[in-house]
């Protein structure tokens, strides 16, 4: 669509107003080569965009002040050491800070949020969704910039859409809900697969389904797609793979050939591959120009890229949007005509997958942000700054690595234990990221807590993260827990959101270092010498010569002893003869780094129990047998029971003497199985007179029963129903 010359003279006019005067020879490579070089004079934003926005053709048909120009310099041009000389200036934020979580989400540099600032107050714009001129220059760049974000990834867009959505979860989300959708309207069995390392919000989309997978190791998935699906979705079902592209715990980046040799190998059943690409599009190029070998769909998150804006996007191949089109809800703008009164009809859109799954009004202004953040990535890291960015922080991680695992106490033991897959080498930014996972060991082999390490840090104006990381697969994995174990953790207390940092003595979550683009050798160095200062012991005590004591009085461990462990309302109860292995707690002695000792911790304290799982079973199993036998030998009788003895207790609790309504219900109960007695009697009395006296009564009163016991009134309902079963 042409886009009306009135809008291109009002968006020119206003071009003109803002534009400053520039260079006219190379605008571009002045912009960009000068900007990387160490002798760099200081200017401010204002100065930078201006010469870009001096170029003189435009890319999408249309130009304002703030139309997004690629950059002319080489790659050679940037060195990691250029990060040190704009980083005070782009990332005034971080100054005497050291933030090691991008893997949460990354910093934006200063000059994209005035750039964007001075675009908001220097240009109008409307709602795409109207045909005003605001409103048109809108959703033309709209459309722009989503073209752009698509060839930032290397993504033909007549191969590709790019959906924008609230974050890579809504992306996920959107993929699963299209995938039910279309399951019902084709009346398709939807068969899930996930790997061990998925996020929580991949894992999640299992309970969508009844048919799903989880892949404990890359083998299982090579041995699945060689089999040619074997194990995954039968003939006439409907197959959806996700995985991450790169392990949020760990930083392992999995392989991305998976996508096409599914699509070549499976032929059984129509399997579609969904990407996680949140964790590894931050620090790494995500290249689609092989359409054939892309995922189908791929989510992802901007913030984690640029720091803002906090938008995502679901990049759909467009050979498979097919199975996108059959979703049931429709918001506004994804529909051209709907019926509301008398009747339900409605026609949705067509053309392009956004037109039918953007609902309602974009966050146009986030997108013009995201216009303004990949310039600034361009101007800042290189003409390929995720390139740029991928090995600038592999070898930034390969220092955390070997600086973590060569801290030894004065005993040779390993202060830090860290976590990797056996195939990632960091270094190596084709198989791991900038994302180090670890947790810290005393010398004398005991753990500390990783809350307790991470608000340490945060004493020292160092920013990392620690917890379980929404990675339950990589926990289970790398922490050795088993599915009885995490079962029997929550049952002692331990959530998510309120972790219990040791339990069983074992640990529970980690503590994660991750870089990023603007991360330097200082920030490592910085990190590496508080590891050294506060955990590692002295040489000549083997104590800790941190000033910790505080921190280590915080952390919550469970300090069971032989009574039992605490439980949750919801928890299943468990045998109360299990024992708990509980080891004699060494004293431990603080000192200041300057030699003054801090209060010691007392002895008596005890140390946190050590978890034996053949203990657990040794003393469960019998109980779980025995309460099973009980249940499918006789269930009425077993349930009868539990239930009178439930409904007595809760009778004795409320009233523990019966009333008069109580008394006249159990004497006439009484008389009631006193004539049904006699009846019985009555019946059989020739029968039973032969070997008598011949009287019917003596017979009834040689066979006489004593009546039972008055029930209390909240028996009733059981009495009637006996009573109704057996006329």
């Amino acid at each position: 669509m042409e886009i009306p010359a009135h809008i291109l003279d009002a968006v020119h006019a206003s071009n003109d107003i803002n534009r400053a005067p520039s260079a006219k020879s190379s605008p571009r490579k002045v912009a960009s080569r000068s900007r990387f070089t160490k002798s760099r004079s200081a200017r401010s934003s204002a100065d930078d965009i201006s010469s870009l926005s001096s170029a003189s053709e435009p890319e999408h048909g249309y130009q304002t002040d703030f139309t997004s120009l690629p950059s002319d310099s080489c790659p050679e041009d940037m060195q990691p050491d250029d990060v040190e000389d704009f980083k005070d200036r782009e990332y005034p934020q971080l100054k005497g800070k050291t933030y090691l979580d991008h893997g949460g989400t990354t910093i934006y540099a200063k000059s994209m949020i005035e750039e964007f600032a001075t675009d908001m107050v220097s240009n109008l714009y409307g709602n795409p969704h109207s045909a005003s001129t605001p409103s048109a220059i809108s959703g033309h760049r709209v459309d722009a910039i989503r073209e752009r974000a698509l060839r930032f990834f290397g993504a033909d867009p007549d191969e590709f859409d790019l959906v924008f959505t609230m974050n890579a979860t809504a992306s996920i989300k959107m993929v699963i809900d299209c995938f039910k959708d279309y399951a019902a309207t084709t009346n398709t069995p939807v068969w899930y697969g996930y790997h061990k390392d998925a996020h929580t919000s991949l894992v999640g989309a299992r309970e969508l389904t009844k048919m799903h997978r989880c892949f404990a190791s890359d083998e299982e998935v090579d041995l699945w797609i060689n089999s040619g699906g074997f194990g995954g979705p039968r003939a006439r079902q409907l197959g959806l793979f996700a995985y991450p592209g790169q392990s949020n715990m760990t930083g392992r980046r999995l392989p991305l050939s998976w996508c096409g040799r599914i699509r070549k190998s499976f032929h059984k059943a129509a399997t579609y591959t969904l990407l996680d690409a949140a964790a590894l599009a931050s620090t790494a190029p995500l290249d689609f120009s092989d359409a054939a070998n892309a995922p189908d769909f791929t989510a992802l998150s901007f913030y984690k890229i640029f720091g803002f804006p906090n938008i995502g996007a679901l990049i759909v191949r467009k050979a498979s949007d097919h199975v996108l089109g059959s979703r049931k809800f429709f918001g506004g703008g994804t529909v051209d005509m709907i019926i509301a009164i008398q009747d339900t009809w409605h026609a949705k859109k067509e053309g392009a997958v956004h037109n039918r799954l953007e609902d309602g009004t974009l966050p146009f202004h986030s997108i013009f942000a995201l216009d303004h953040a990949m310039t600034c990535h361009e101007r800042l890291y290189g003409p390929n700054p995720m390139k740029f960015i991928s090995h600038h922080t592999a070898q930034l991680g390969k220092m955390v690595w070997d600086g973590l695992s060569s801290l030894k106490h004065s005993n040779g033991k390993p202060v830090a234990v860290c976590y990797k897959d056996d195939v990632a080498v960091y270094g190596d930014p084709s198989v791991q990221g900038a994302t180090v996972a670890f947790n810290i060991i005393r010398s004398d082999d005991t753990m500390v807590g990783y809350e307790q390490v991470e608000e340490a840090a945060d004493e020292r104006q160092i920013y990392v993260r620690s917890g379980s990381l929404c990675n339950p697969g990589g926990m289970a994995s790398y922490l050795g827990w088993s599915p009885m174990e995490m079962r029997a953790a929550y049952a002692a207390g331990h959530r998510c959101t309120h972790p219990t940092q040791l339990m069983f003595g074992r640990p529970t979550g980690v503590v994660r270092v991750s870089l990023g683009a603007m991360s330097t050798e200082t920030d490592v160095q910085t990190f590496l010498a508080f590891v050294e200062d506060v955990y590692v012991d002295n040489k000549g005590g083997g104590q800790p010569r941190a000033a910790v004591a505080q921190a280590l009085q915080k952390a919550r461990t469970v300090q069971t002893s032989n009574s039992l462990r605490p439980t949750s309302p919801n928890a299943p109860a468990s045998p109360s003869h299990m024992p708990v292995h509980v080891p004699p707690a060494p004293p431990h002695s603080f000192q200041h780094p300057d030699g003054s000792p801090l209060a010691q911790q007392p002895e008596s304290d005890p140390e946190r129990p050590r978890w034996v799982p053949a203990d657990y079973i040794k003393y469960r199993k019998p109980w779980e047998e025995e309460m099973r036998k009980a249940q499918y030998s006789n269930p009425p009788t077993v349930g009868m029971e539990i239930k009178v003895r439930e409904l007595d207790d809760a009778s004795s609790r409320n009233n523990p003497t019966p009333s008069v309504k109580a008394r006249k219900f159990g004497r006439s109960m009484v008389n009631l199985l006193r004539t049904k007695q006699h009846a019985q009697d009555g019946s059989g009395g020739g029968a039973g007179a032969g070997g008598g006296n011949g009287n019917g009564n003596a017979s009834h009163h040689a066979r006489y029963v004593p009546p039972p016991i008055p029930q209390q009134p909240s028996q009733r309902s059981l009495f009637d129903s006996s009573k109704n079963s057996n006329p």
